[in-house]
């Protein structure tokens, strides 16, 4: 019996931090959080989502290096219920390693949206152009227990941006 109890508990703790089965978790997250963007009508629908999903000392570092927290992106992400929704965000994870508490994850997000070009960077003044832009994240997660909290967010380089071309 003592050895039925043993292999359950080792199992158990292998699962747990089975790569495939936390993988397919922080997926999951991270389409959640894709989606969520289109459902925020308030600042307070914004702190909510953040609550549950996000550490409370949450961090972004952007592609200058310049650390902010998340009362400083939280004004930015504000100001975007303002602005018109992207056609389209996925966050696919490119690779995931990981650690006694958490894991890190490579993540390429890519938001597509339809412009106006008012001043004609893409062409004739006043087309609409679809505009598709990929950004490469390192993403830290912690295991809180039983669920996964969003730890911090480091930008890895520049944006590569494509114009009325499909991702595939």
């Amino acid at each position: 019996m003592h050895f039925i109890l043993m292999f359950a508990l080792t199992a158990f703790q292998a699962g747990a931090s089975d790569p495939f089965s936390v993988q397919a978790e922080l997926q999951g997250l991270y389409d959640e959080i894709s989606q969520a963007t289109f459902q925020f009508a308030t600042d307070l629908d914004i702190d909510e989502f953040h609550d549950v999903v996000y550490a409370p000392d949450w961090t972004l570092v952007d592609a200058s290096g310049q650390r902010r927290t998340w009362p400083q992106v939280r004004e930015q992400a504000v100001q975007a219920l303002a602005q018109p929704l992207p056609n389209a965000i996925w966050q696919r994870i490119q690779k995931l390693t990981l650690a006694p508490a958490g894991a890190t994850a490579t993540v390429e997000s890519i938001v597509e949206r339809t412009i106006v070009d008012a001043d004609g960077h893409y062409g004739k003044k006043g087309a609409s152009h679809s505009i598709t832009e990929t950004t490469m994240f390192r993403d830290n997660w912690v295991n809180a227990g039983d669920h996964w909290k969003f730890k911090s967010r480091e930008q890895l380089g520049q944006p590569k941006t494509l114009v009325d071309k499909p991702t595939y």
